[in-house]
């Protein structure tokens, strides 16, 4: 959702390697991926970030763990005065690599899509889970703060109870359930496996009931928001007025913000759509990419907004969604319609052989 509160967070990939081909990865990350952030870009990004009021660092993939300067970026992010956080399958978290991020790390996040045998299928290993779930009494020993992800299809609803269980029991301070979305791998390998409303709306009821019992003991987060908060929360779905507001730094105006590991500047997601590119740090420094979004990206961007808050609250449908990806289709969308519209087809008349060719006429 929008910028609220005192969090604004970038979501960095700084690359695309990782040592699993999950079926549902929206980047497609596999070992052989070799694209990724040079560290001496990305810690020009970090200090310009800092500078633009972002106060949050989260490094995922791929799988950030193969990322030999992540410890080097983690410590930048820090000095620079952010809170950092790292996504990982956890199954490379071993004690020589926790020694190199543990100082640098405030929130450390698993994923986790199921019991054993879903979450291998899922990921694509018949290793997966039990590499994964050995790592977990490290983490506890240290005393590292750690949570879990969990992707919510149409078909493991009913093992999302067993997750917050199994989080509980080995000592998680954190579940956050998200939906899946139909990017990367996704899009082939699991057709007809994002969730429904109801789905969508069963989750968020779970939720809502262990919320209370596990209240101090471990926060539940259901990346899903009901249609009725589209009128309630206004300023969640950037839908206030940018005029006035031309000096305020980035973070505040768009968070989160992600950066892909060629270096491009989206908002909101991973593969958001590229129409909405702030710039690309090989060729722009973040100042730059503010100043854009000021100047009219931003605008663009909170219309896009206001017409799908429109279109949705019109439809007059009471239901949970994804707000991200519902606007990351709109302006897909938009990008389809920009591209038809801008084609031209040239006629090029016949003439006489002395004749002086005629422009071609743009139809």
């Amino acid at each position: 959702m929008g910028p609220m509160g005192n969090i604004h967070a970038v979501q960095i990939h700084p690359t695309r390697r990782c040592n699993l081909r999950c079926l549902h990865c929206y980047s497609s990350s596999s070992p052989s991926a070799t694209e990724a952030l040079h560290i001496d870009t990305l810690r020009t990004a970090l200090d310009d970030l800092a500078e633009e009021n972002y106060n949050w660092a989260s490094f995922s993939g791929g799988e950030p763990l193969v990322y030999t300067p992540l410890p080097t970026a983690l410590a930048h992010a820090k000095r620079v005065g952010m809170n950092t956080a790292v996504v990982s399958n956890g199954m490379l978290l071993t004690p020589r690599r926790l020694d190199l991020i543990e100082e640098h790390t405030d929130l450390l996040v698993i994923s986790l899509d199921g019991k054993p045998r879903s979450h291998n299928r899922i990921r694509n290993s018949d290793k997966a889970f039990d590499t994964m779930a050995a790592k977990l009494p490290e983490l506890q020993a240290r005393g590292i703060r750690f949570g879990f992800l969990f992707t919510l299809t149409q078909h493991n609803l009913d093992e999302l109870p067993w997750v917050i269980e199994f989080a509980v029991n080995v000592g998680a301070r954190l579940v956050q359930i998200h939906p899946l979305e139909y990017f990367g791998n996704a899009t082939t390998q699991l057709a007809g496996s994002a969730p429904d409303a109801i789905e969508g709306a069963h989750a968020w009821l779970i939720a809502e009931k262990l919320k209370q019992t596990l209240a101090g003991q471990m926060a539940l987060q259901v990346d899903l928001v009901h249609t009725n908060a589209l009128q309630q929360q206004p300023e969640s779905f950037f839908l206030d007025n940018l005029e006035g507001r031309r000096d305020t730094r980035l973070g505040s105006l768009l968070s989160p913000l992600v950066i892909e590991p060629d270096g491009e500047v989206l908002p909101l997601e991973y593969g958001f759509p590229r129409n909405y590119s702030l710039g690309n740090l090989g060729r722009q420094r973040i100042p730059d990419m503010a100043a854009t979004w000021r100047s009219g990206l931003g605008r663009r961007f909170h219309a896009l907004c206001k017409g799908l808050h429109e279109s949705l609250t019109r439809s007059g449908e009471a239901k949970f969604f994804n707000w991200y990806e519902q606007i990351a289709t709109a302006a897909g969308q938009e990008q389809l319609r920009r591209s038809a519209s801008s084609r031209k087809t040239f006629s090029i008349p016949v003439v006489a052989e002395t004749a002086r060719p005629a422009a071609p006429r743009v139809v």
